[in-house]
């Protein structure tokens, strides 16, 4: 397997398209044979990118997709018809690359990006879904030339990087767009929007904008089941749909994706809108408002696991919250969250709604010390109700039985509750 030490992967980045180009060309690797659909978006890429691959893969078509980041193997940032790289494959292809690799300085995320590439093409995959890792522009799957461009959310993150006004992010983000290939946005607020039609227009790319050329309306929801349905007004196709991914942000990210699979239907033209309602109604997306129960020694509770890590996605996650049958429960914040967030916005915004949390600290070299999470929440909430947990199992050998949680604040966490709850639920 490929290892990699935590926070490793952030700060070895070095954004750009030569290192990866070169890489793949000199061992060649035709990555243009294969046909491709690329996402970015400061939040719902990866939602966006799995509801696509889905319904092409249930269309007949063997479909890669590439996200990240991973939540507890990295093998699931690469997948083929839903199933993950195996250990043994993955391994195999770093032994054969990872020396090569070293000759060309490519980056962590280069490498996984081309490793996907590589294992797209060996296996002959119809089509790929890739999801930008950072931005767009420099981002490592930004070599190919894609069918359709998805931008689905423009907001704030990765400021240091990416710039901090939304103009600047927007137009990193566009730099997705190719000549000739159209561009679908999600819900994009007007001033990043004004920044993606400028250069969709320079490349002459037909645009597609959520709330003028295609819509969608969220129904109702069942809390039962943890799904809700949604109303969905397309370019050609109106369908009504349940969706197994809860919050008004998945309402524009299913719309999006099926905005993207009807223009894909000028190349790809089995695909099948019939097995739409299926797909949604079974879509299984970890960390997004994600449901589990846990249960050991006696003690049983409940968790409502997100990868929410900035503003944009914590406001999503709240207003969904307040409307949930948890919110009146009482419910616990779990909560971790990387140095370079907003990390003082991010707590006062919480502590509005929490009067209780547990500072989980987490694998990562990036992470923000726990204690000084602490200080900043007690700006806030009584003292008495922020606790402080070295280790995983030392949180969970402190829940109380029927307590409801809330994890929020990074993928990191989410991947380490999940886990954990997964093993001790085998």
């Amino acid at each position: 397997m490929i290892s990699v030490e935590s926070g490793k992967e952030y700060k070895t980045m070095v954004l750009g398209l030569d290192r990866i180009k070169k890489f793949l060309s000199d061992i060649g690797v035709d990555y243009n044979k294969i046909k491709y659909i690329h996402i970015a978006g400061t939040n719902g890429k990866g939602s966006a990118a799995k509801t696509i691959s889905e319904i092409l893969i249930n269309s007949g078509y063997k479909t890669g997709l590439y996200t990240s980041p991973h939540l507890i193997k990295i093998n699931e940032r690469i997948q083929i018809n839903s199933f993950p790289v195996t250990d043994n494959q993955l391994k195999s292809l770093d032994k054969k690359y990872s020396n090569i690799s070293k000759k060309y300085k490519l980056t962590y995320f280069e490498y996984i990006t081309a490793l996907a590439f590589i294992y797209f093409v060996k296996n002959k995959v119809d089509i790929a879904v890739l999801e930008t890792g950072l931005g767009g522009r420099l981002d490592a799957t930004n070599i190919v030339t894609p069918l359709v461009s998805v931008i689905t959310s423009i907001d704030f993150d990765h400021t240091e990087i990416l710039g901090n006004t939304l103009k600047k992010i927007a137009f990193e983000k566009a730099g997705i767009i190719k000549k000739d290939v159209p561009v679908v946005c999600g819900n994009i607020k007007k001033e990043a929007l004004a920044v993606i039609k400028k250069v969709a227009k320079e490349k002459n790319s037909k645009i597609f904008v959520y709330n003028k050329d295609f819509k969608a309306e969220h129904i109702s929801y069942n809390w039962n089941k943890i799904a809700q349905e949604i109303r969905y007004c397309g370019l050609n196709k109106n369908l009504v749909t349940g969706f197994s991914l809860l919050g008004d942000s998945q309402v524009y990210n299913l719309a999006t994706a099926l905005a993207v699979c009807e223009i894909l239907k000028k190349d790809l033209p089995e695909i099948k809108f019939s097995t739409v309602k299926k797909v949604c109604k079974n879509i299984k997306w970890p960390a997004r408002f994600d449901y589990r129960k846990y249960k050991t020694d006696g003690k049983k509770c409940s968790f409502v696991i997100d990868g929410a890590h900035n503003i944009q996605a914590i406001d999503n996650f709240i207003a969904l919250y307040k409307k949930s049958p948890f919110y009146k429960k009482g419910t616990k914040l779990v909560f971790a969250v990387m140095q370079e967030k907003d990390v003082k916005a991010v707590i006062k915004k919480l502590s509005k709604v929490f009067g209780n949390v547990s500072l989980l600290k987490v694998e990562n070299s990036r992470a923000a010390d726990t204690n000084v999470l602490k200080k900043e929440f007690s700006k806030y909430i009584d003292k008495k109700e922020i606790y402080t947990y070295d280790t995983v199992k030392q949180f969970f050998e402190n829940i109380r039985n029927n307590d409801v949680y809330i994890c929020l604040g990074s993928f990191y966490l989410a991947g380490t509750i999940l886990k954990f709850i997964e093993e001790a639920n085998d």
